[in-house]
């Protein structure tokens, strides 16, 4: 790959894979440029022919890596991909890209890239390279030093996400947190959101992603009779206000969200995103929550925080409630 002239050194560098299989995502940032360069291709030959790596470079001076448009180039960049690949797949043909992932250098305003990439992609902290050597440099502009940290930030994405977290948030289960609406399952005090950012900043652990004392509850026919069948029983998950979150059944999905161009505004862009993928990992089309209460009692100006229309209130059956946040109110 040829040397890029100075005026373009943050715009993303992209190399391209097979149109026509399922891949994987991988989004690189916060090392200078041109290293970016070798490092994206470096972790190109690692994660093999089924990958597609996007990076950007970040300034050179050690000090404020994430800036605005270094990170909105990255997010259109990741954007743009998942539109092009998600609109040009078949009938039945698996989702394209299969998982979504962010490998980046920690820093002071890493806050910065991690809330644009919000909960929709599997944040991986290149860790070590935000260290200082000898000479008073951060190590990631060392090549060796990117290179096997990239090796071990790889096998945190393998074991994490492909071996634990994406086969959980594929069940589709009622009782799994990770599914749920971040900024309508309200905990005491705080909204589930607070808790899943201090899961990307890896204050708290993945296996304990909710607070203490918030647990799934089992529920009969006989508390929701408009959701449950006779005889049935599931683990569902109760908010503090006493909303119980129920994930649709597969024959209940409403189809793939509405259409969005590449060349959208970034809040749609990370709507889009929101809507389909969650910790990295594609949602099937249309997946949501039927929010409800117990008994087959109805909302009554019940308040909810929809990601299109802001601020709502509800008197209605239930509500439907999608991983962006969307709520649709029901009858």
């Amino acid at each position: 790959m040829g040397k890029r002239r100075k005026k373009t050194r943050t715009r993303p560098a992209i190399i391209t894979s097979q149109s026509t299989t399922p891949v994987d995502l991988l989004l690189l940032a916060g090392l200078p440029h041109p290293l970016h360069i070798r490092i994206e291709e470096f972790l190109k030959e690692h994660a093999g022919v089924y990958s597609k790596v996007i990076a950007v470079s970040s300034a050179s001076h050690d000090g404020p890596l994430y800036r605005k448009h270094p990170v909105a180039s990255l997010l259109r960049a990741a954007a743009d991909f998942s539109i092009r690949r998600l609109k040009s797949r078949g009938e039945n043909q698996p989702p394209r890209p299969r998982r979504i992932v962010l490998f980046y250098v920690p820093a002071d305003d890493d806050q910065q890239l991690l809330s644009a990439f919000d909960f929709f992609v599997f944040p991986v902290p290149l860790r070590g390279l935000a260290d200082f050597d000898e000479a008073g440099h951060q190590k990631r502009h060392n090549r060796v030093v990117c290179e096997q940290a990239i090796q071990k930030a790889f096998e945190v994405y393998s074991r994490e996400l492909i071996g634990s977290l994406q086969p959980r948030i594929e069940s589709r289960r009622s009782s799994e947190p990770l599914l749920l609406p971040p900024l309508n399952f309200h905990l005491p005090q705080r909204k589930l959101q607070q808790a899943f950012r201090e899961l990307t900043r890896r204050t708290r652990t993945w296996e304990n992603a909710m607070p203490d004392g918030i647990v799934p509850e089992m529920f009969a026919h006989q508390q929701l009779p408009e959701f449950l069948r006779p005889q049935e029983r599931q683990m569902i998950f109760r908010d503090a206000r006493d909303v119980v979150f129920p994930c649709a059944r597969a024959n209940e999905l409403h189809g793939p969200p509405p259409d969005v161009r590449p060349e959208s505004d970034l809040g749609v862009l990370q709507n889009f995103l929101r809507s389909v993928y969650r910790f990295g990992t594609h949602l099937p089309d249309g997946f949501h929550h039927d929010a409800q209460l117990e008994w087959g009692r109805h909302f009554h100006n019940m308040s909810f925080d929809c990601s299109r229309n802001g601020p709502i209130s509800a008197t209605a059956s239930h509500a439907n409630l999608y991983p962006d946040d969307y709520v649709r109110i029901g009858p």
